[in-house]
């Protein structure tokens, strides 16, 4: 009872009514952050995992089974079987450098968030290199768009060089 006092009394006064819209605007704002964090941890881990897994041992029935539906449905033979190519050519994986990036504000709409990251993967045959966008497709994360360059050349770990990273 004391608490719908004390509300009331919040109500009835300029001042009152002023705390009352500060506290909530705060609360909202902070769970907006925390949201918005916990969302950018779960879609990096995501793109980790996932460009991990892939990079290892590239398939190109793998990688469709983590894109979205609109993806699948624009991807040709042909862009499948170069991708493959250019893994088959890039060799075994020596090391992958995790996914650098964040959420973005999408093209279509003011207030949505799309997770957007950069990986960057170094092979015996050369480098690779993708900006990988997230979508959420029935309540997972999927990728919606698949952006990638590679570079060809030799890594070799050296006679008398340190550990090859």
């Amino acid at each position: 009872m004391r608490f719908s006092i004390l509300f009331h009394r919040l109500f009835k006064t300029l001042r009152g009514f002023l705390v009352l819209l500060i506290v909530s605007i705060s609360l909202g704002a902070g769970y907006g952050i925390f949201g918005l964090r916990q969302m950018n941890i779960e879609a990096r881990g995501f793109v980790n995992t996932t460009m991990l897994g892939l990079f290892a041992n590239w398939d190109n029935s793998d990688f469709l089974i983590y894109t979205s539906d609109e993806l699948q449905k624009n991807l040709t033979t042909d862009q499948l079987n170069q991708i493959n190519g250019v893994f088959a050519h890039l060799g075994e994986l020596l090391n992958y450098h995790g996914a650098k990036g964040g959420l973005f504000r999408t093209t279509t709409s003011w207030w949505r968030m799309n997770p957007r990251y950069k990986v960057l993967a170094s092979f015996q045959g050369g480098q690779f290199v993708a900006v990988i966008t997230l979508i959420r497709q029935q309540g997972n994360w999927v990728i919606g768009r698949f952006e990638y360059k590679y570079t060809f050349f030799p890594n070799r770990q050296h006679p008398g060089s340190l550990k090859w990273v």
